[in-house]
């Protein structure tokens, strides 16, 4: 473009990510003097930003930063693993496990029942049921660091929205192909593919994620300075994501699994991933949600419709009373019973990322399935943005009932005393 000096001008990308992190850091802080998760404030800014209203943020180039989606990502899986302490899961694990299965599996039946009622649809309701299971990390994670929360609740919290995404998939895999015969009117589908597919998968990111946790264990056990120590956790986890990436396995559950494999070899090496994650991640999470909200487009929530508003609706219902008839029959504490399902209700990356792969899945099968792959991306990115805003203040909820927001002791830094040199 042309000012008036005649000057030619063209904004750069990098310019345009300087304005998003700044404009939205700043944003944030209005919602956080209502009492409002930073979060929400995030996304709310990206929204105004992208072309729902102002189109400083064009689709074209939160495509572009997709990179960025895949590094945030990559580090909250690892900041979720550096948390989870076997001493304390072998306290937790049996609520745990009895909340992860009744909150995912109850959910998944009640939007499927619900969905079916609505449309007569079997595949329809299927692949919502399917998609209701997954759960967004990512807001979660965010909310319960700016609440320096801790104490069970956030321990459970975070095992389960980092296993949810692996039985969301696997759940996917199974009604997905179950769909496609349906559509096809080819009877019974061949079991292997249903179960072999996302168990490879599932079976894949633990492995990798195993052996680079392991090595750089091995590596941090020899670091001298805190810097050299973030640097190489950081590159790990780029190695991680990008390797997960190219052979098709959770970048979640990768780096979830990296991060604990190091703090349960060694728990001062928890520490470190803290430092870590507190010295890179915020730049990273501000520009993430950021776009989040960019890709948000406020014209697809009429889309919701009837078939949106009871897709909320009972996944939020499914999420809340599945988390406390597991929280019962496992024994939890009252306070992970009662709240934990109130974490739960955001959903973003796995739901899209599914969506997306339905409507490329489905096309092939005619109209129907054309038909049923556009239901399935408008429904999933209007309820998005609805449960992305309301989710991150229900996390908030969550823990300030169960009382522990700012119960994250202060750790001793092991390298409190090193002098950087200049």
């Amino acid at each position: 473009m042309l000012d008036p000096l005649g000057i030619h001008y063209e904004p750069n990308v990098l310019a345009v990510i300087g304005m998003i992190i700044a404009v939205a850091f700043l944003g944030s802080k209005a919602f956080q003097r209502l009492g409002i998760p930073q979060v929400v404030g995030f996304i709310s800014v990206g929204v105004a930003l992208g072309p729902s209203l102002l189109n400083l943020v064009p689709l074209e180039l939160c495509e572009e930063l997709t990179f960025i989606s895949e590094v945030a990502l990559g580090l909250i899986g690892f900041d979720m693993g550096s948390h989870l302490l076997f001493k304390e899961l072998r306290r937790l694990g049996r609520s745990i496990s009895f909340i992860l299965l009744f909150e995912a599996l109850g959910t998944f039946a009640l939007v499927t029942a619900g969905i079916f009622i609505i449309t007569q649809s079997w595949s329809t309701a299927l692949i919502f049921g399917a998609m209701s299971s997954a759960t967004a990390p990512a807001a979660t994670v965010d909310v319960l660091a700016e609440y320096d929360a801790k104490g069970p609740l956030t321990t459970s919290l975070l095992a389960v929205v980092g296993l949810d995404d692996a039985l969301a998939l696997l759940l996917y895999s199974i009604t997905a192909t179950v769909a496609e015969a349906l559509l096809a009117h080819s009877g019974a589908p061949s079991l292997l593919p249903i179960i072999g597919l996302p168990l490879i998968e599932i079976g894949g990111s633990v492995v990798l994620g195993l052996g680079m946790g392991l090595l750089l264990d091995l590596i941090l056990c020899r670091m001298q300075r805190r810097h050299d120590a973030m640097a190489v956790s950081i590159g790990f986890v780029f190695v991680c994501v990008g390797l997960a990436q190219a052979v098709g396995f959770s970048l979640i559950l990768t780096t979830m699994v990296l991060g604990t494999v190091v703090v349960n070899r060694c728990e001062e090496h928890g520490r470190y991933i803290r430092f870590t994650i507190e010295q890179a991640g915020p730049v990273i999470y501000v520009l993430f949600f950021a776009l989040v909200g960019a890709r948000f487009q406020i014209r697809l929530l009429p889309a919701m419709g009837l078939l949106g508003i009871a897709y909320v609706a009972l996944r939020s219902f499914g999420k809340f009373a599945g988390a406390w008839v597991g929280g019962t029959l496992g024994r939890a504490e009252p306070a992970v019973r009662d709240n934990l399902g109130l974490g739960l209700l955001s959903q973003a990356g796995v739901a899209i990322g599914l969506a997306l792969a339905s409507s490329s899945r489905f096309a092939a099968y005619g109209p129907e399935g054309q038909a049923l792959g556009l239901l399935i991306i408008n429904v999933i990115t209007a309820t998005t943005f609805v449960v992305q805003i309301i989710g991150p203040i229900c996390v908030k909820l969550a823990i300030s009932r169960a009382g522990e927001i700012g119960r994250a002791a202060l750790e001793h830094d092991p390298w409190a005393s090193e002098v950087t040199p200049e």
